[in-house]
């Protein structure tokens, strides 16, 4: 059966995307200023929106909330693009520069026991969770692939943790003794 949704108000009739773009037009103005999107970009978003909403638009159920929508989600993932195209245009050299050099395999050694003597204050999952993230080095998308959790939950847990261990630490700055 190809039924067509219903009108979200039966007095109002479906207007055209012109009419809408200009009735929407401080909205998106402020959804785009609110992202921090450059001018130059911010025509660019508005045209894929656009676009894809010419495609779709008999098929969408609420034409103003849908565009707004697609476009704050056009915002995120222009930010999403930036981020990725700075991380990929870094060459090894500067990679390199921005290193520590590595402490030697003693004092490494002293640093991991004396992490998890202070990191038995938390919960074993928690440790993990820490453990994962800055022992191992996996990012936070990974920790939480690794150990079951969303990634914002994971680092929202992650920012606990470091904030139990700080206050701790802050309190009682002599790591607790091992068993």
């Amino acid at each position: 059966m190809n039924q067509t949704p219903p009108n979200p108000s039966p007095d109002v009739d479906p207007e055209s995307l012109e009419d809408l773009f200009q009735r929407l037009r401080p909205r998106l103005k402020k959804i785009l200023s609110h992202y921090r999107i450059p001018p130059q970009d911010a025509e660019d978003i508005l045209q894929e929106a656009f676009t894809v909403a010419f495609q779709k638009w008999d098929t969408v159920y609420n034409q103003q909330y849908w565009l707004l929508g697609t476009v704050r989600y056009r915002c995120v993932l222009y930010w999403k693009r930036q981020r990725d195209l700075r991380e990929e245009s870094m060459d090894a050299a500067d990679l390199e520069s921005l290193c520590r050099p590595q402490p030697p395999s003693q004092e490494r050694v002293e640093l991991v026991q004396e992490f998890e003597s202070i990191a038995r204050l938390l919960r074993r999952d928690h440790r993990m969770a820490l453990w994962l993230r800055y022992g191992v080095g996996l990012s936070t998308s990974e920790v939480a692939r690794a150990l079951g959790y969303y990634p914002a939950t994971m680092r929202k847990l992650l920012r606990r943790c470091l904030q139990r261990l700080q206050k701790h630490l802050a309190e009682d700055p002599s790591p607790p003794s091992r068993p």
